[in-house]
């Protein structure tokens, strides 16, 4: 531990620096106070006396909710489809439906050789194999019968499925649980178990399969416990320092709040994270209470250690209170309609003045108007395909009540409208506008009527012909269209991500160009975010006048869905 954080050690001291900033520093993690243990896992803040870093993995099952396949030797397969989910080996239950089943020789003879695959996601030293047929369970009888048991065995390791090391062999086994240490500690990211012999009337029935070994745990969470400010702050950045090998990871959230108990009208935890240090995390504010989480994570054999980390924060505010809301609230999708967006502010006499606005738009949009207090005032606007930011001419230092005109297409379900305030006083640390939530739905979102079931909507295509000929006109055309249904957003639903694909072919079939290849959520891909295509092949070259088939297909858990539309190339 550096000399300087001695003095500060097993508690959080207020910093005063430059323009009213202060900022709380843990510079230790060796006090049990400060950590909420029902938030905390899989973290070790003792084996190394002021840093925080992962726990090791003797006891925990590496293999847990990991991935796994099965490869069947015999045609004849067992019925039950279920019961061939080789992820159900990892699943940690014990108990039936959650087994895997191999049949015998007389129902499905040229099974012996039949092998299970895991895949532990990461490279992990492993010193250690169990194997559990079904009916026995941890804590349970050891007297049952064993006819279900695996006969013989093998186990390999490897750090891919190509190049795997033999490292246990078991030619006759008896037991309902088998339980293999090797002869020494190996690092390997796959595991494969091959069931050498079969029985000749009882199928082979396993329920979970465990690895062990010496390496540190693949991900580990350190929550503080709530920390008081004294007062409503506007927050600012958060730091760390650390010590971070190559392919391990620390992010950090807060949540805030108004009371020292975290209660339902306390913020959740920011969907976003914050992976280097010195980011801005545009939590709800002002707020008295904080609470911070610390994610460790590896894919090697080392782990990240936190020396200390720090909460940037503002006692001067931008407004000592806001409400946003959005009129009307219920919008029929994929219909343009305009929208005014309320933010009602109530300002401090020593609060920074308000010179910027911006509200985040979850579709293209354009600002038709802004008043305060009923007045039309005179702004400046920037407008991107994710936001809208308003510079005024003459800055808010009062009460005041903004409203803004936006024009705007919703496509989603849930349609988010947040914004934030800034001050060229303190420029640097904007304050993100509050807004009241009934029904799990915050009033600064547009929910969407008549909500079609397909996940791509509204494709075109223009202009079309066009013509790529390098006169400046009609140059490129654009691909168009609204994916949607992709359980959007995500603060409400989760952070789902399907697969977009759009390609360029010929006549014929012949791959001519890959416009867009990528994970996608929803979107509106209009305006400045449509998909150009300039008329070249995927070597550059300008493609002959013709007719060319312009195809998007999009992944999901029903099979997906794709979408065709022919553009002609003229000169």
């Amino acid at each position: 531990m550096r000399a300087s954080k001695i003095l500060f050690l097993l508690f959080l001291l207020p910093i005063q620096i430059a323009f009213a900033q202060f900022t709380l520093t843990d510079t230790t993690f060796v006090n049990d106070n400060l950590v909420d243990s029902s938030l905390t896992t899989s973290a070790d803040w003792k084996s190394e006396p002021g840093k925080l870093l992962l726990q090791t993995g003797e006891n925990e099952n590496l293999a847990r909710n990991k991935s796994a396949y099965i490869v069947f030797r015999s045609r004849n397969l067992p019925v039950d489809t279920a019961s061939r989910n080789a992820n159900r080996l990892l699943d940690g239950s014990f108990f039936s439906p959650s087994f895997v089943q191999i049949l015998s020789l007389n129902a499905g003879p040229g099974g012996e050789g039949t092998y299970i695959m895991i895949d532990l996601q990461a490279i992990r030293s492993v010193n250690r194999v169990k194997m559990w047929q079904l009916g026995f369970y941890p804590n349970g009888p050891t007297n049952l019968p064993t006819h279900l048991r695996v006969r013989a065995y093998t186990i390999y390791g490897g750090l891919d499925t190509l190049a795997m090391e033999k490292l246990v062999q078991v030619p006759e086994n008896t037991f309902g649980i088998t339980d293999d240490f090797f002869e020494k500690v190996v690092d390997i990211r796959f595991l494969k178990i091959t069931v050498d012999v079969l029985d000749q009337v009882q199928s082979t029935v396993i329920s979970e399969i465990q690895v062990f070994g010496k390496g540190y745990l693949p991900e580990g969470f350190y929550t503080s416990t709530v920390r008081d400010l004294g007062q409503p702050v506007n927050f600012s950045k958060v730091t760390w320092n650390a010590e971070k090998p190559e392919d391990t990871q620390i992010s950090v959230r807060l949540r805030t709040g108004h009371t020292a108990k975290v209660d339902t009208n306390w913020s959740d935890w920011r969907e976003d994270s914050a992976t280097v240090s010195g980011t801005l995390l545009p939590v709800f504010e002002p707020r008295r209470y904080v609470q911070y989480q610390i994610r460790l994570g590896t894919q090697t054999l080392f782990t990240p250690k936190v020396e200390d980390i720090s909460i940037h924060y503002d006692t001067k505010l931008v407004a000592q209170s806001t409400d946003a809301s959005i009129t009307p609230q219920y919008s029929t999708i994929l219909t343009e309609n305009i929208f005014t967006y309320k933010i009602v502010i109530n300002k401090g006499s020593t609060d920074y003045s308000i010179d910027t606005i911006v509200i985040g738009t979850p579709t293209p949009s354009i600002l038709n108007d802004v008043t305060i207090n009923g007045v039309k005032v005179s702004y400046s606007v920037n407008t991107f395909s994710d936001r809208i930011i308003i510079a005024l001419s003459s800055p808010i230092t009062s009460t005041s009540t903004l409203e803004a005109k936006i024009k705007c297409t919703p496509f989603l379900g849930v349609n988010r409208f947040s914004s934030t305030l800034i001050s060229k006083d303190a420029p640097g640390n904007p304050q993100r506008v509050d807004t009241k939530k009934s029904s799990g739905i915050e009033a600064w979102s547009v929910l969407t009527t008549d909500v079609p079931k397909k996940l791509l909507i509204d494709y075109r295509i223009a202009p079309n012909p066009f013509t790529p000929n390098g006169d400046g006109i009609n140059d490129k055309t654009q691909l168009t269209f609204f994916l949607a249904n992709i359980a959007e957003p995500r603060v409400l639903i989760g952070n789902q991500l399907r697969k977009l694909n759009i390609k360029i072919f010929d006549l014929t079939g012949r791959l001519i160009k890959n416009l867009y290849d990528s994970d996608a959520r929803a979107a509106a891909f209009v305006a400045q975010n449509a998909i150009d295509w300039d008329g070249k092949d995927d070597n550059g070259k300008v493609v002959r006048p013709g007719v060319y088939i312009a195809q998007i297909v999009i992944d999901s858990d029903n099979g997906g869905e794709q979408s065709a539309k022919t553009i002609t190339v003229v000169y």
